[in-house]
């Protein structure tokens, strides 16, 4: 009877901690999500283009005026962490009764501090609130042994590393997390980033699937009793058929969260879109000025408008890509040009729109692609159609217009 009680116990354990588990690696994948969208979502800009409230990555140089030092090793840093180990071994006896000792590394002493520092990009210069973010900026400094039975390990974000930084301009002028948008520092690249989250989601998809497959199907078994390989073919049926719920409950989730990306990445598009077409006074004021013969630009500028459908601002994104590079390229012809604080003024705001418009348009086509690729792949597909999912039009606007450089004011 107490074998019974105890197999049944274990079988329900069993069961128990993989729905637990899984559903833990659910949630976890939901804030995964969240958190690629928010990497994806954000541009690469220079610090001169940042403007209040916009989140972005940048990249550059850690400098720092009142750095920290790691201990032991002496490293000018803004963030470490610091570890000094004492070899200590233990006797015991094995199972036969046998006297035996084995040596291990414990830990006697650990220590760590962060600390805000200066991004240097290429000479413009942003503070970066680290104290209140992420620093997965690690570089590791190796361990040092003091004698044989001690050692210190440390790692650290030395001055000087180049660095990149996700996170927000807030009103004070300083680069930190902002609502729902954290601070990031790390090595490496935005797209690097991007493409490790996108990874990490991957994996816990299918751990959310495996353990509970594995909860469900180890637990029927020990209730079955089985033993021979073939007796576990029915407890595996069993834990297959119980992902089946879980896999198109996890798919459906993330199809509705993939929609409500590409409407924000479309609500994008329009928003910069608007800050573009609020230029064409201003546009319109500076050719006038270098040149009142430059009537074919000064059509384009005319026609450049914001709002409407998908198809309008398709349609009209040809012609204002174009007309933004002509005028970004006046200079060239007009020289006085560059003395002009109006026409340098508005040089800087509008290549810094145009690369934040190119950057939304690219963010909603890969947002779509991936919103098309997931309706249309099996077996993802068969939940899209259950809940009347269709494929999105991309924001193609035929041959890219490339942007002359950005002038250089310094």
């Amino acid at each position: 009877m107490l074998a019974e009680l105890t197999s049944t116990h274990a079988g329900i354990g069993l069961i128990a901690a993989g729905a637990l588990i899984a559903w833990i690696f659910a949630w976890r994948l939901r804030k995964q999500d969240l958190q690629t969208f928010l990497f994806a979502r954000a541009p690469q800009l220079p610090v001169r283009t940042l403007s209040a409230h916009d989140d972005a990555w940048l990249r550059g140089a850690v400098v720092s005026h009142d750095p920290l030092t790691c201990p032991w090793f002496d490293v000018r840093c803004v963030a470490y962490g610091y570890s000094i180990e004492e070899k200590r071994t233990e006797h015991y006896r094995d199972s036969d009764g046998k006297r035996k000792s084995r040596t291990t590394w414990v830990t006697v002493h650990s220590s760590g501090e962060t600390a805000d520092f200066t991004l240097d990009d290429d000479g413009d210069r942003i503070d970066v609130a680290l104290t209140r973010g992420e620093c997965e900026a690690q570089q590791n400094l190796g361990t040092d042994y003091e004698h044989s039975r001690l050692r210190h390990s440390a790692w650290a974000l030395p001055l000087g590393a180049t660095v990149s930084a996700f996170g927000v301009k807030r009103d004070d002028g300083s680069f930190g997390p902002l609502r729902n948008v954290p601070l990031l520092v790390t090595f490496m690249t935005r797209t690097e980033r991007v493409r490790a989250s996108a990874a990490a989601e991957g994996w816990l998809f299918f751990a959310a699937l495996f353990f509970l497959f594995a909860g469900v199907g180890a637990g029927a078994g020990v209730l079955m009793e089985a033993e021979r390989w073939e007796q576990w073919l029915l407890p595996a049926g069993i834990g297959l058929g119980a992902i089946a719920p879980q896999w198109a409950l996890l798919t459906y989730n993330r199809l509705v969260r993939l929609r409500q990306q590409v409407h924000t990445a479309e609500k994008q598009v329009s928003i910069e879109l608007a800050q573009r077409a609020q230029l064409v006074p201003n546009l319109v004021a500076v050719v006038e000025a270098a040149s009142g013969h430059e009537r074919d630009l000064l059509e384009h500028l005319a026609a450049v408008r914001s709002g409407g459908s998908l198809d309008e601002q398709v349609r009209g994104e040809e012609h204002a890509r174009g007309a933004a590079s002509a005028v970004l390229a006046l200079h060239e012809r007009y020289p006085d040009l560059k003395t002009d604080a109006l026409y340098l003024d508005l040089h800087q705001r509008l290549w810094t729109i145009e690369e934040t418009v190119a950057h939304a348009r690219g963010f909603y086509n890969d947002t779509v692609t991936e919103w098309n690729d997931r309706t249309q792949q099996v077996p993802s597909k068969l939940v899209a159609a259950a809940a009347g999912m269709r494929p999105k039009r991309l924001f193609e606007t035929g041959d890219e217009v490339d942007l002359p450089p950005r002038l250089d004011l310094t």
